[in-house]
């Protein structure tokens, strides 16, 4: 069974060692002066440091000891989940790894580099006020403005020490195929020479299931590479003990060995394509019901505070009436989409925005992309890849023929990647044709105002809010629509923050405004789905339907009749 507690449950070596806890730390010049607790941000309450004053540069220092002799025919790996925004790191003083790109995580193989008995691990950790580079909902300006927060520097998700085999395996990549009842199982390895792994599967069933022996392969590697095609067996009209859904998500595990090497890790048996214009999970239509989630805690900032509180956002958006979330503008801990996995919970999974257009922005953009997809390919409770949302980092797009380019190429880039999911390839408007999903966002949705949506045609060739749907030049392909932006109503009462347009004076009042347009996203057959604005407050930004400690601000059953609602009700 799964180990939830691991910082990576679905890749999960049995020896491995955690490394968060105290470090010691320093701003700008390596002096050690400060104590920090790791995986949380410098400006965060949890780290015991609390300081949003702006330093580009940070330091970290832990000791950790080691037993030699647990080495022999060992790899010993240095794992970090994520650093914001550019990571050295040094064993002994000796130069072990570097690495670009705040949200995705990296290794060294430290294995030449440790001595026996106590050893020391520094970071230097840089993170500038630069543009051009994926930064998500952090500010560059030294202060927060708009929807634009606190930002985040340095070590913010788990650093771990894992014991491998000399020959060790770096990557599992499961590519399940539900019409054929297979899945093609690729595993990526450290060595270059020829050898042979076993990787075995297993259903882990939803609640209630009965777990089943799978089958194995016998997958021959070479250069770095191997894979090989699991028949799974055909139950026929008992196949929902396999196949992942939203009311029964069964998940399958696999366990792959390699020489003195042995990984655990799973994937999901599901489908998801478009026909007609209408987006299918596992071939049955699929209206998507989702919050907007910024993945934001006032304590600890990106990073979730503790496992239950993973569980508990995802929970309570069930709850609500909402059967997944689209994660706004970062990269989530590789927990959360345990979570989703687990409960049932759709997610989209969206790359953090630049806010400038250079040559850079391509290049970080791409290879973070790139990162994230492939940590993040097994999970099945990612069905959408955002790439760019609503223009940022490319405020030409309309009209720029290269940043409509760079539109595309991400867009193809992530298709390339995994053509197993949907990518919405500028969400909100100036929308190239090249997306699977064409995306509105409109905040003047009004109960007296959906009638502009009588007509498709001229919305499709127009403006949902104020800009235009389309970049010039762009045709409308019938793909699937999707309200993926609405609402975002605050109360009066929070003088201090803001919300979308007119606040509400009362909850009457609140969901006087609510209910009649996501009746009217549910019931006119015009959409293939929802994204309310939004799970939580987020600093200055208080149009959540839950505050920032997560206590509703409406009766989470009143909000999940309205919600939750059926086009036939």
């Amino acid at each position: 069974m799964i180990n939830k507690n691991v910082p990576r449950p679905d890749f999960e070596r049995e020896e491995w060692t955690d490394l968060n806890g105290e470090w010691e730390f320093s701003f700008d010049e390596p002096l050690f002066d400060k104590k920090i607790k790791v995986p949380f941000c410098y400006q965060s309450e949890m780290s015991g440091i609390c300081n949003t004053d702006v330093h580009h540069v940070v330091w970290y220092r832990k000791e950790f000891e080691v037993e030699k002799s647990r080495l022999k025919g060992k790899s010993l790996l240095l794992k970090f989940g994520a650093v914001d925004y550019e990571a050295e790191v040094y064993i002994n003083q000796i130069h072990a790894a570097g690495h670009r790109g705040g949200h995705t995580p990296f290794e060294a193989d430290i294995t030449g580099l440790v001595l026996e008995g106590k050893n020391v691990i520094t970071v230097k950790a840089m993170d500038y006020s630069d543009e051009d580079k994926p930064r998500g909902k952090q500010t560059w300006t030294g202060k927060n403005f708009a929807c634009w927060y606190t930002p985040t520097t340095g070590i913010w998700q788990s650093v771990w020490l894992e014991y491998a085999g000399e020959t060790y395996i770096k990557r599992m990549k499961a590519t399940p195929d539900l019409e054929r009842n297979e899945v093609l199982c690729e595993i990526f390895i450290s060595s270059m020479e020829k050898v042979k792994a076993e990787i075995s599967f297993s259903s882990l069933p939803a609640e209630g299931g009965t777990e089943m022996d799978l089958g194995s392969l016998n997958v021959v590697c070479e250069n770095g590479y191997g894979k090989g095609i699991l028949a799974l067996p055909d139950l026929d009209v008992r196949r929902e003990e396999l196949i992942w859904t939203l009311e029964k998500p069964n998940l399958i595990g696999m366990e792959a060995k390699l020489l003195n090497d042995k990984v655990s890790g799973y994937f999901g048996l599901r489908s998801v394509c478009i026909s007609n214009g209408r987006i299918l999970l596992n071939g049955e239509v699929l209206y998507q019901r989702l919050i907007l989630d910024q993945g934001y805690w006032k304590q600890s900032l990106l990073t979730p505070p503790d496992e239950d509180a993973i569980k508990k956002d995802i929970l309570l958006a069930k709850r609500m009436g909402f059967n997944g979330a689209r994660k706004h503008q970062k990269i989530e801990d590789p927990r959360y989409y345990y979570w989703a996995d687990r409960l049932g919970f759709l997610v989209w999974g969206e790359m953090p925005s630049c806010y400038k257009y250079t040559d850079s922005t391509l290049k970080n953009t791409s290879g973070e992309l790139t990162e994230f997809i492939e940590r993040d390919y097994n999970h099945p409770s990612i069905i959408t890849w955002v790439t760019v949302n609503e223009s940022w980092g490319m405020r030409n797009i309309r009209t720029d023929s290269s940043q409509q380019s760079l539109a595309n190429m991400l867009y193809y880039q992530a298709k390339a990647l995994d053509r197993t999911r949907l990518v919405s390839g500028n969400d909100g408007w100036e929308q190239t044709e090249n997306t699977d999903i064409l995306a509105l966002h409109d905040y003047e949705l009004m109960p007296e105002n959906t009638g502009k949506y009588e007509s498709m045609e001229d919305v499709m060739n127009g403006y949902a809010e104020r800009r235009m749907v389309l970049a010039d030049g762009q045709k409308y392909k019938a793909q699937p629509v999707l309200m993926t932006e609405y609402g975002g109503i605050a109360f009066t009462s929070e003088t201090e923050g803001w919300g979308y347009y007119n606040k509400a004076g009362s909850q009457e009042e609140f969901l006087k405004r609510l209910e009649p347009i996501t009746d009217f996203l549910i019931k006119s057959r015009k959409f293939s789905g929802f994204c309310y604005t939004q799970l939580t407050d987020v600093m200055q930004e208080t149009n959540g339907l839950l505050r920032e400690d997560r206590t509703p601000k409406l009766p989470l059953k009143e909000l999940e009749r309205i919600f939750g609602k059926k086009s036939y009700e």
